[in-house]
């Protein structure tokens, strides 16, 4: 049986992520939640570099005080601190500083784990793997 042209190439990419992952280039994140739809949905696998500088617009992951992880995204910048918030705005409708997300001036840029990586303004991400994830996390 001859493998199709498209069949490789996927294969490639699969072996290629996995390396950048595995020699610590690239880090993985699961999606919970639904404040970044359309963007990032709910059980996706998104990857990032560890990373504490980011700009506006840019995606982050930081450790929020309540001790939870927060994907979402830039919306404001002081010296010292990012302010963020969710791209759904049914269930972020003002910034997560105005919600006790994270402190009144924002989150320490020190806070931030990494930023989501973007191709040409398209953040990468593959739906529904992060669920994996979710689920071995539970258990474990």
């Amino acid at each position: 049986m001859k493998m199709k042209k498209s069949d490789v190439i996927g294969i490639l990419i699969i072996v290629g992520i996995y390396a950048l992952i595995f020699s610590n280039v690239l880090q993985t994140a699961s999606v919970q939640g639904v404040s970044m739809y359309p963007v990032l949905q709910n059980g996706s696998l998104t990857f990032y570099k560890s990373s504490h500088n980011a700009t506006y617009h840019n995606i982050v992951i930081y450790r929020s005080p309540l001790g939870f992880y927060v994907i979402h995204r830039v919306v404001g910048e002081t010296r010292n601190t990012y302010i963020t918030q969710g791209v759904d705005n049914i269930t972020n409708p003002i910034p997560d500083n105005r919600i006790g997300l994270e402190p009144i001036n924002g989150i320490s840029k020190q806070d931030v784990v990494g930023r989501v990586m973007e191709v040409d303004g398209y953040v990468i991400s593959i739906p529904y793997l992060g669920y994996i994830s979710v689920i071995f996390s539970s258990i474990i």
